[in-house]
């Protein structure tokens, strides 16, 4: 079932959890909110989602978001 999470949860939980060299993966990608976490904070990423729709959405997001480069150093 669809859940929502913040993107700055996800941002917040990377931070306390992971180094910058790690790669973070996610095996129920859905939208994809916690790889745009990742390309926020410089992390590298690989997810996987089962369902068309949603990992379309996903590549999108976290396409964008590693295009746009990070926000913060």
């Amino acid at each position: 079932h669809p859940t929502q999470k913040p993107i700055e949860l996800m941002e917040r939980v990377l931070l306390k959890h992971t180094e910058q060299a790690e790669i973070v993966f996610d095996p129920f990608m859905g939208s994809g909110t916690t790889g745009v976490a990742c390309a926020n904070l410089g992390r590298k990423f690989i997810g996987i989602e089962i369902e068309p729709k949603y990992f379309d959405i996903a590549c999108e997001r976290i396409e964008a978001a590693y295009a746009q480069g990070r926000l913060f150093a």
